[in-house]
């Protein structure tokens, strides 16, 4: 994780709960941290993991039908393509969807995603670029696609279109994994995109094996440390963030966590300790700010 992205989490430490916690489907995910927690119960979830009562959006017909790609191309046509472009975007759809030789299939496909990645329409530009992925069985075009689609998720509103991006990631990134399935990154990406679009236990149960099968992948940890705390399960946060520093003693992202989860237990003296090594390493003066903004809404005061 780069400083610019550490900073965006510290924004709001005043949401170490909040922003850092929080996620662009925050049901889903509050939902797939208890069900986190469930799974520990002993019992074996997998048999009724269609049923049982931690599907929430999950569930049949919770999650919303995703929209259809046809009527979202036809209305961004509409709204931002002069006569010219449509008309030369209009060829290049000819060329990707009629061509029988694949080269020049692929082409199309990735000019289109260009075109429309740069007016700004990622989750039109995800679909091409996917396209163009399937079509060269390219690894790297894929995770683009999936990262496109990410990214217009994470600023889209409308149910039906998350749902439409959210499919549209998680196949890119099953298609990634298909070509090399040691590609860990797209491994816990699509668990968490499972989570997001709703398919909450079948999210957590891939996450949960994955972090099983490599125990000493930070990133799988630290998400599970902060489902963790997202569900009130502080103990198990603290164990998570101490395999996280034993693998990272720099780790921020586990002070963080296990700073709120300590907080939470009452235990302000170590929190306010946990906040304070996350600053030292950070050295950043916005980050400094907001984590002392954050403790000081609960440090105990001097009588």
């Amino acid at each position: 994780m780069n400083s610019k992205q550490l900073i965006a989490i510290g924004v709001s430490i005043v949401a170490v709960i909040g922003i850092y916690f929080g996620t662009t489907n925050a049901k889903p995910r509050a939902q797939a941290a208890a069900a986190e927690h469930s799974h520990d119960d002993g019992h074996d979830h997998s048999k009724d993991a269609a049923t049982g009562p931690m599907m929430g959006a999950g569930a049949p017909g919770a999650m919303a039908k995703p929209a259809n790609f046809d009527s979202l191309l036809a209305d961004a046509k509409k709204k931002l393509l002069s006569p010219q472009s449509a008309a030369e975007i209009n060829q290049l759809e000819t060329e990707a969807i009629t061509s029988t030789d694949p080269k020049a299939k692929f082409t199309a496909n990735e000019a289109l995603g260009k075109r429309w990645q740069k007016m700004n329409q990622l989750g039109i530009a995800a679909h091409y670029f996917a396209e163009a992925g399937n079509l060269e069985n390219s690894e790297k075009i894929l995770n683009f696609a999936a990262h496109l689609f990410q990214e217009a998720l994470s600023e889209e509103k409308n149910a039906a279109v998350r749902q439409w991006l959210a499919d549209g990631q998680i196949a890119s990134l099953n298609k990634a994994i298909s070509i090399n399935p040691k590609n860990d990154t797209a491994q816990i990406d699509v668990a968490i995109a499972m989570i997001d679009k709703g398919d909450v236990m079948n999210g957590v149960f891939k996450l949960r094996d994955f972090a099983t099968q490599h125990p000493q992948n930070i990133r799988a940890q630290v998400t599970l440390g902060k489902m963790a705390v997202q569900s009130n399960q502080m103990d198990k946060a603290i164990e998570r963030g101490e395999m996280v520093l034993k693998l990272d003693k720099n780790n921020i992202e586990a002070r963080l966590f296990m700073g709120e989860a300590y907080k939470e237990l009452g235990k302000a003296d170590k929190a306010i300790e946990l906040f304070t090594e996350a600053k030292a390493i950070m050295k950043n003066p916005a980050f400094t700010k907001d984590v002392d903004a954050y403790i000081a809404t609960f440090k105990k005061q001097e009588p």
